[in-house]
Formats: C-alpha cells, structure tokens, sequence
C-alpha cells in the first residue's frame, strides 16, 4: 500500500494586524495622496504603499448606515471580502467609506460590489 504525499498547503488567508490601517495618520495619509474610485455601495482611495502586502482601512459612517447592527455587518463583509481575495490586491493602503444605497442593499448585491472594487485594484485602476 503506497502512502500519498500531502498536497502543498495554501497559504492562510487570514487578516492579521499588520494587513489593517489602524493610525489617523495612515487615513490622512490614504485620503490626502490616494487616488479614488467607486462603485454604487462603496467609494474606495487606494495610496501604493512600500509594503509586499495590501492594508485595508474602513470609513462606516453613522449618518451612511445607522444602526450599530448595520455597519458592523457591512464592516464583516468588508473583511471577509477582503481576507479573500488579498492575495490578488497589489501592494496599497485602501479605505473604503460606505455609500447611503447600501443601506438598502442585499448582501449579495454588497459582495459583488467588493468584488468589482478588487478587480478594479488588480486591474491597476487605483
């Protein structure tokens, strides 16, 4: 009986500290230099940074979302969406700010929303 070779491991695809921006200055930074871009649910400004990796920061207005129970379930959304496809996103600090449409949004309508927003950094619009 012959043994099989583990298959090689995929890298974990999780959302450590060093993947957020997490100081008001690394925002001002994003906001200040960063290019713009959007979708209908989400605006996004995307600074290249001297890092191998991408960070992600989020921008979730009271007035946009209201309820406590709303924003983190779309911040949530944000992360995992972001946790996944890290590996295609270039090396950029991203805030994403929530539009007022995703307040009525379904989350299916908000993850292929994400999903443009990734292809579009990928893409090199940014």
């Amino acid at each position: 009986m012959s043994e099989r070779a583990p298959a090689p491991a995929a890298p974990p695809l999780t959302f450590p500290r060093a993947r957020r921006l997490r100081t008001p200055g690394e925002f001002k930074r994003v906001y200040a230099s960063g290019r713009r871009f959007g979708t209908e649910f989400f605006s996004v400004n995307a600074q290249p940074n001297q890092l191998s990796c991408a960070r992600l920061g989020m921008s979730i207005a009271v007035r946009t979302m209201g309820s406590a129970v709303a924003r983190n379930r779309v911040r949530r959304m944000i992360r995992e969406s972001f946790r996944l496809h890290q590996t295609i996103v270039p090396a950029v600090d991203v805030v994403i700010g929530v539009r007022a449409a995703a307040r009525g949004a379904a989350a299916a309508q908000l993850r292929a929303s994400l999903e443009q927003l990734w292809q579009k950094l990928r893409q090199g619009s940014a």
